[in-house]
């Protein structure tokens, strides 16, 4: 048993240092999964950019953009977090993905009304997943896809409240002994594997998201916003 040096010595060295092992072992197993993880968010990355061209022009079109953004930059955190043995944070975060994925794309309808509701906070982004069912047809979306994304918001749910897993991320199951902070338990090995392949799988279709985003977005007829001239007059942005 720590005595209260010890223990302050480990609480301590949790909070001001990277726990390169944690990482480590997680990189023995999934080494070639983060490879191709990497080059998917990357693809992703590029195809958002083509979406981006254009969006200072316009609020909507910004804050669409903004979204599609997010979401590539949350869920390489998610998968980061994950790999360093944060599961809980990881898992809230993912959460977090896929609601701003079902967000972008009710933003990108150009009907629904989504995105004014949005830019004026008058809409509660947890619902976001569970709107997008019932539009998914305009939104030319595959509706079995859309249900997966429903599911994974409900089992990432789990990471947003106490529960019996938030408990089983501090707790050894391959040793008795308890976590403090990142970890990696070759208890947990294939619940590792679910979840590395699972930020995978979402990361091979990222980019078919942005472009159903891009294909909603096109539908649209979108002002160009005025700026004022050195005259004081307006004019239109090119």
């Amino acid at each position: 048993m720590e005595n209260l040096e010890e223990a302050q010595e480990k609480i301590l060295k949790e909070l001001t240092e990277e726990d390169i092992e944690v990482r480590g072992e997680f990189l023995k197993l999934f080494k070639a999964e983060v490879i191709k993880f990497s080059e998917a968010m990357a693809e992703a990355f590029l195809n958002w950019r083509t979406l981006d061209v254009g969006a200072e022009k316009n609020d909507k079109h910004a804050y669409i953009s903004a979204l599609v953004y997010t979401s590539i930059h949350l869920h390489i955190l998610s998968m980061k977090l994950y790999i360093s043995g944060y599961s809980v944070a990881a898992g809230n975060l993912f959460r977090q993905v896929v609601e701003t994925i079902a967000l972008a794309l009710l933003c990108s309808g150009k009907d629904l009304n989504i995105i004014e509701k949005f830019i004026n906070k008058k809409y509660s982004t947890r619902k976001s997943v569970q709107d997008l069912i019932p539009h998914a047809d305009k939104l030319g979306l595959n509706k079995d896809s859309v249900k997966d994304l429903k599911n994974a918001v409900s089992f990432y749910h789990k990471f947003s409240h106490i529960n019996l897993l938030t408990i089983a991320s501090g707790m050894s199951f391959s040793k008795q002994s308890l976590f403090v902070g990142s970890s990696f338990d070759q208890g947990k090995i294939e619940s590792y594997k679910k979840e590395v392949n699972g930020r995978i799988n979402l990361a091979l279709v990222f980019s078919n998201f942005i472009d159903g985003v891009k294909e909603n977005f096109e539908k649209w007829e979108l002002p160009q916003s005025k700026e004022v001239d050195q005259k004081g007059g307006t004019n239109h942005a090119p």
